[in-house]
């Protein structure tokens, strides 16, 4: 089993809890680098996150921040039925209260989310009830279950999960990689 993350809008290896997740899992973990983290594109990000998933697919539980909660759905849809067994989306979105031009492409292109929700074993979502960008967690979380069938979880007071340690985000991917090994 292995673990493949995806930052944030913005972010890289070495932002948030990434550093401190690589070192409290017991399985390895890759971290994706974005090509362009503070302008990243759907078919960049989805060529990445396919270029480093190739060959161990089925083995990785994928997690995505934010952003890259998207490219992985986005991703997933272009996958074959039961590709990935797990993916966790932390602080993901559908939609955020005041969207920005480059971040347009990410609310506005469409996803066939019926083909990525076949193509993942489940999937699990981690929102906060205070998340400065999507103030609606009850709705955002009624748009993970409707399209991709997800498991959601609201922490409270979690923001939008950059501090350097998210204890609610270990536990949730330590959890899903436990359901993945045989």
């Amino acid at each position: 089993m292995r673990v493949l993350l995806m930052p944030r809008w913005g972010g890289t290896a070495g932002s948030d809890w990434y550093p401190w997740l690589v070192n409290e899992l017991d399985v390895p973990v890759s971290v994706v680098e974005l090509d362009r983290p503070d302008a990243p594109t759907i078919e960049v990000c989805v060529d990445q996150l396919r270029s480093e998933l190739a060959g161990d697919a089925s083995r990785t539980c994928l997690v995505g921040h934010s952003v890259s909660c998207l490219a992985i759905v986005h991703l997933l849809a272009t996958l074959p039925e039961s590709s990935v067994p797990a993916a966790v989306f932390v602080a993901g979105w559908w939609t955020i209260d005041a969207p920005w031009k480059t971040i347009r492409p990410w609310i506005d292109t469409p996803v066939d989310t019926a083909r990525a929700r076949r193509a993942v074993g489940e999937s699990h979502v981690l929102l906060s009830d205070d998340d400065p960008f999507t103030s609606d967690a009850r709705s955002t979380q009624r748009n993970w279950r409707d399209r991709m069938g997800s498991n959601v979880q609201i922490e409270p007071g979690g923001a939008h999960f950059n501090r350097a340690q998210e204890n609610a985000v270990r536990d949730l991917v330590v959890k899903v990689v436990r359901r993945m090994e045989p």
